[in-house]
């Protein structure tokens, strides 16, 4: 099974990435025997039906990590994934190659992965301010950098709809591979460290909230 990596960040955290390299029936089998697959799910596009397979897939295999029980992953009011009643916080992404994942015991974690294509310059405008645009310099591997640091935002926050270019900011770190990101509604505002990889033509952008720590 094509586990590209799976690394601590800290001692609660854990990161993996996986490569979309098999068939829907073999990312099928690498699902616990408990795992319940999600109803329609034969119903969408077979890419899609590989790509939600193998996430899952890959949130299992770290699951391991950090619990022997059956649990099994679902979605709240949100859309938001978790583990019920085990104390743990997941976010997960997924492109037509790859599959991300991010699990901790202790903090709130987002993650996003992105395919570098030109869609995200067409559309900047409607998640880019001025501001963040001086950053991206209408490049497309900066502005799908952007469009992924966002999106982890949003997984993170998953509180209530958020409009991309109102809610979140994003700007340049003094570290390398740092983003900072804010997200700002009528009663909450908060700064963020986005962290963010290059691989195999994709960003990988993820945050873990420890801020409380």
């Amino acid at each position: 099974m094509p586990l590209l990596y799976s690394k601590q960040l800290n001692p609660h955290t854990r990161l993996g990435i996986w490569e979309l390299a098999e068939p829907a029936e073999e990312l099928r089998a690498a699902l616990p025997a408990h795992v319940a697959v999600e109803a329609g799910l034969e119903q969408v596009h077979p890419k899609r039906q590989r790509e939600w397979l193998a996430s899952r897939a890959l949130a299992y295999r770290l699951l391991q990590e950090f619990s022997a029980h059956p649990l099994q992953l679902l979605r709240n009011q949100h859309g938001k994934p978790y583990f019920p009643d085990a104390g743990l916080q997941v976010s997960i992404s997924h492109s037509p190659k790859l599959a991300a994942v991010i699990l901790s015991d202790k903090y709130e974690v987002g993650i996003d992965i992105e395919l570098i294509s030109a869609k995200a310059l067409r559309v900047q405008d409607k998640f880019l301010t001025d501001a963040e645009k001086s950053h991206t310099l209408a490049d497309e591997q900066n502005t799908c950098l952007y469009w992924s640091a966002k999106e982890t935002l949003y997984k993170l926050y998953s509180r209530k709809q958020l409009i991309f270019k109102d809610n979140l900011e994003v700007k340049p770190a003094p570290d390398p591979n740092l983003l900072l990101g804010r997200v700002k509604t009528e009663n909450f505002s908060k700064l963020y460290r986005i962290n963010f990889e290059l691989l195999q033509s994709h960003v990988l952008t993820y945050c873990i909230d420890d801020s409380a720590a």
